[in-house]
């Protein structure tokens, strides 16, 4: 920053007179420094004090803009806000720079001027709504000064600017989302706002009003305390303003959103069952069909309503983690940019983007800052296209989890890259590996490709050769694909509720797709008995536990969309079983601890969608894909019986391999044949958890329905994809 101004002050040519105006109460000085056909107007002795913490407004704007026909840009430094040079700039007063008509001034300062700041060496540009060419234009332009390109970065994370600088590669220059909650609330505080009535909302960027669950349910107490403010606050959210022809429920503002959009409720469910419900009600005040104990007893239902239609419960409330990180994105605008639908994000919520390359022509232009770990990453990427394959763009994220560790040591990033023979990017995930013992690579490597050829749904795994981090010691790291699905137990509801047309306006859920993720949930059961996921220090099985995504597709039969299938995200803990011996009494003791794991599982999923089905449904189609997915692998293992039993990788003896792997088909084969006892022992593992009050029969006959004492499944369920192989 220092040297930009010493170059614009001594290369310069300084205008012979001074402007002296008043602007924000006081008197203000402006220097103009002409520099080629480009003009910079400073506020005298502004740059005494760049090295205050206060944000120094500037301006950037193309002459033509102001003037017809004139070359070259305009930069304003002031101190205060932009105010000071915009309205003086605007109307003339700043050597004649630019004359905009009144009509047309509030327009062009909206449109065409771009604001920024000045924090420390850094350009902050803030688009606004400004036209991304333009922020681009003003960007470009102030490289061409000697600004480094690291040192501007776009303030608004709008959809346009993340598009362009994404395919540049260079999503990094613009502002990281808040990734703690103490920055999110920050964000959320900030948005509070009122239109008229006593009802609160969150304000987006995109002029959006979220209501929340928590905020709405204030229209129950205002129904019994304060009738007049309650009326006031449905007339803001239902009633049709005079001038206009829809109510702010039914004003269509950006994506699908409204004026005032219900929180944490699909857009399509909302304006199809809810706001008719409030229009009804506000009809029967109006026409004093309802007396108030019928109106309060109405708002409560949809209360309700509103709460039973939520895609998380945990929504409900506006301090809940779920909430803040939701609503965050729905404020920033960044949850216009992800799967249609989705309202969280476990993943891509923690990772921000980090210096990498532009491709031109196909050749990368490495970034200042782009450490050795992306360059190897660019490599490897490279290395692996086909024959008339370039790559367009790559952007690098690192995943953050502890907030404690400098961005760019973290343990796993992801890679984000398109080429000109795809029509949509690919994504990877890279990671360092979890032990640095020598040979432990292979050792991950061999038990991927083993458990694969088997059927076990991992994605692909390759190992990276070693590289610099900038840490003490070379670490190995391994490149898989980003699997696409969501993780068990952070499935949003949405996912499960019947379309419009069957009940789904209603909150009903499809007794079709729960069912379909508790069969998926069996083949993972049964895939994870065969791998013996274990952890002994917990111990645990992993199961259950966010590592199984299930991926939701199109499914021809139902005709809508279903849970398809289901793969794993992690190899940790595979081979873990502390016991390789051939014993009935280990294999035994192997059932006992899985089938508990699997049937606390299964109860939990039922709990979650008992008003939908039975436990007796949801544990039969369980053990169906359990036993499927069992026969399947068995299948596989005996067609190639001499292959898979003469499989021995070169591998270090610490790693006991070879005993594991034959282990693990020797009990494929019992757990192939016991199948029978293993459904009973699940079941009578169900029954243990259900106090008995459920009559779990083979032959799937309905059970005794009773309120049954389960073991509850947790609050939150710990959902964490980022610690694994």
């Amino acid at each position: 920053m220092w040297r930009f101004l010493a170059r614009v002050r001594s290369e310069a040519r300084r205008k012979p007179v001074v402007v002296t105006l008043r602007a924000m109460g006081r008197e203000r000085v402006f220097e103009a420094y002409d520099w080629g056909a480009d003009t910079f107007v400073f506020e005298k002795d502004v740059w005494l004090n760049l090295a205050d913490e206060e944000r120094d407004p500037l301006l950037v704007v193309r002459k033509s803009v102001l003037i017809p026909k004139t070359p070259g840009f305009i930069m304003t430094l002031t101190k205060g806000n932009h105010s000071v040079a915009a309205m003086p700039l605007l109307t003339g007063q700043l050597w004649n720079l630019g004359k905009v008509p009144p009509k047309k001034r509030s327009t062009t300062l909206q449109r065409e001027i771009v604001c920024g700041n000045i924090v420390d060496d850094v350009f902050e540009l803030s688009q606004r709504d400004v036209m991304v060419d333009r922020l681009v234009d003003a960007d470009a332009w102030m490289q061409t000064l000697g600004i480094p390109f690291e040192n501007i970065v776009m303030a608004d994370r709008t959809e346009s600017a993340l598009e362009h600088y994404r395919c540049l590669g260079q999503e990094w220059r613009i502002r990281p989302l808040a990734w703690t909650r103490r920055e999110m609330e920050l964000v959320l505080r900030s948005s509070r706002a009122r239109i008229a009535s006593r009802l609160q909302y969150f304000h987006s960027v995109r002029g959006i009003h979220f209501l929340s669950y928590e905020d709405f349910h204030l229209l129950t107490d205002l129904a019994r305390e304060d009738f007049a403010a309650f009326l006031a606050a449905m007339r803001e959210l239902v009633a049709v303003p005079e001038g206009l022809n829809s109510s702010n429920t039914r004003i269509e503002r950006y994506h699908g959103h409204h004026e005032v959009e219900l929180f944490g409720v699909r857009p399509g469910l909302a304006i199809n069952t809810i706001i008719p419900q409030l229009e009804n009600l506000l009809e029967g005040i109006t026409l004093r069909r309802l007396s108030e104990k019928e109106v309060i007893v109405a708002i409560r239902r949809i209360d309700r309503l509103f709460r039973s239609s939520l895609d998380y419960n945990s929504l409900a409330t506006n301090e809940s983690d779920e909430f803040v990180a939701a609503m965050y994105r729905h404020l920033t605008g960044e949850v216009y940019l992800g799967t249609p639908g989705e309202v969280t994000s476990a993943f891509d919520d923690r990772r921000t983007a980090l210096p990498g390359a532009t491709y031109r022509g196909g050749l990368p232009d490495f970034h200042a800052g782009a450490d050795n770990r992306s360059r190897s990453i660019l490599s490897y990427i490279s290395a692996n296209l086909s024959h008339g394959e370039s790559i367009e763009y790559v952007n690098v994220y690192e995943v953050r989890v502890d907030t404690s560790e400098e961005l760019g040591l973290g343990s796993t990033r992801e890679i984000v890259y398109k080429t000109n023979r795809m029509p949509l990017p690919d994504r990877l995930i890279e990671k360092r590996l979890a032990l640095p013992m020598a040979g432990y690579g292979s050792y991950m490597l061999a038990r991927v490709a083993a458990y694969k050829g088997l059927g076990i749904a991992f994605g692909s795994y390759h190992l990276l050769a070693r590289h610099d981090t900038g840490r003490k010691r070379a670490d190995n790291y391994f490149v898989r694909n980003r699997l696409q699905g969501d993780s068990f137990g952070a499935i949003p509801r949405s996912r499960f509720l019947m379309p419009a047309d069957e009940g789904g306006s209603e909150g009903v859920e499809n007794p079709d797709a729960i069912l379909a993720v508790a069969a998926l949930m069996g083949s993972a059961a049964a895939q994870t008995m065969v791998m013996k996921r274990y952890l002994p220090k917990i111990p645990s099985c992993r199961f259950g536990e966010g590592k199984e995504i299930i991926e939701f597709g199109f499914d021809v039969h139902m005709m809508r969309e279903m849970p398809v299938r289901v793969s794993f995200c992690s190899v940790r803990g595979s081979m873990g079983w502390p016991e390789t011996d051939w014993s009935t009494e280990n294999l035994m003791r192997l059932f006992n601890f899985y089938m508990s794991r699997f049937a606390e599982v299964a109860v939990e999923l039922w709990s979650e969608h008992s008003a939908f089905v039975t436990l007796n449904e949801v544990c039969e189609r369980f053990f169906e894909g359990f036993a499927s997915k069992t026969r399947a692998m068995h299948w596989r293992y005996v067609s190639r019986r001499e292959q898979f039993d003469a499989f021995k990788p070169d591998l270090r003896k610490v790693y006991n391999f070879d005993a594991k792997w034959a282990f693990s088909l020797w009990s494929l084969e019992r757990q192939s044949r016991r199948i029978d006892l293993l459904r009973d022992l699940f079941m009578e593992k169900v029954n243990k958890l259900t106090d008995g009050q459920f009559a779990l029969e083979a032959n799937g006959d309905e059970p005794q329905q009773e309120s049954p004492a389960i073991r509850k499944p947790p609050e939150e369920i710990r959902i964490d994809l980022l610690q694994d192989e």
